[in-house]
Parts: C-alpha cells; sequence; structure tokens
C-alpha cells in the first residue's frame, strides 16, 4: 500500500531572515526608510545648534522605527494591528443609522398609482366574501 505524506504546519509562516516572516521584515523595513527619509527632509528645516538638531532628529526617527516595530510585531487576538486598523477604518465609514423615508405621493411612478387601487378593490371583494362565509 503507498504511504501518502500530508503537509503539517499549515498554519505557520515561514521564516525568511532571523527567524522572522516576510510580512515583519516588510514592515520594518518601511519603518526604517521613513526613519531614514526623515532624518534626511528634517536637516534643512532645523536651524539652531548642531547638538539639538541631531537630537530631534534621531527622536523622529526612533519614533517611527519603533511604530514600525510595534506593528510588526505585536498581536490582539492572533491578528496583526494592521487588520484591525482596516477593520476600524470601514466600522467608521460605514454609517450607523438608517432613516427609512416613504416614497412621497407625488414621486411614485404613474404606471404604479392603478396598482394599488386594483388591490384595494380586490382586498374589498375578499373581505366582503369572507363576510358573506360567516352567516
Amino acid at each position: 500500500m503507498k504511504k501518502e505524506e500530508f503537509p503539517t504546519f499549515l498554519n505557520q509562516k515561514p521564516a525568511i531572515i532571523f527567524g522572522r516572516t516576510g510580512r515583519e521584515l516588510l514592515i520594518l523595513a518601511i519603518g526604517l526608510a521613513l526613519g531614514y527619509l526623515s532624518w534626511l527632509d528634517i536637516s534643512p528645516s532645523l536651524t539652531g545648534s548642531q547638538i539639538l538638531t541631531d537630537a530631534i532628529k534621531i527622536i523622529i526617527a526612533a519614533i517611527l522605527v519603533a511604530a514600525a516595530a510595534v506593528v510588526a510585531f505585536i498581536k490582539i487576538a492572533t491578528r496583526p494591528l494592521e487588520e484591525w486598523a482596516l477593520a476600524w477604518i470601514f466600522y467608521s465609514i460605514i454609517p450607523k443609522v438608517f432613516i427609512y423615508m416613504p416614497a412621497e405621493e407625488s414621486s411614485i411612478l404613474p404606471e404604479t398609482q392603478g396598482e394599488g387601487k386594483e388591490r384595494e378593490k380586490v382586498r374589498m371583494s375578499n373581505d366582503d366574501d369572507d363576510d358573506d362565509d360567516d352567516e
């Protein structure tokens, strides 16, 4: 009898470098790139002492890299933070209250106006027939 092999560890993500998944590495790379770009772009806009300018650049770059690390590594209820962010965005976009507004008489199509009268006649005749059966 032929022996079949079944794949295991289907729910695990493959590690690429340093035991990190591709998603984590991509988010960290984006955070590092944003930190580096902020380092370069903040230099011309700041004036003053060189030490103070470098300290501000280090703080801003570190905040961006730390935010990327938080998004890459922290999961809530086994879901990454970017999924929670998308869920919150979709929740905030959709309407929360639905209001029913009946159509006005003037907005009813002319070809459907007669149907209501016909239905009322049929309903009245059915009521008359029901009254005759009761006697």
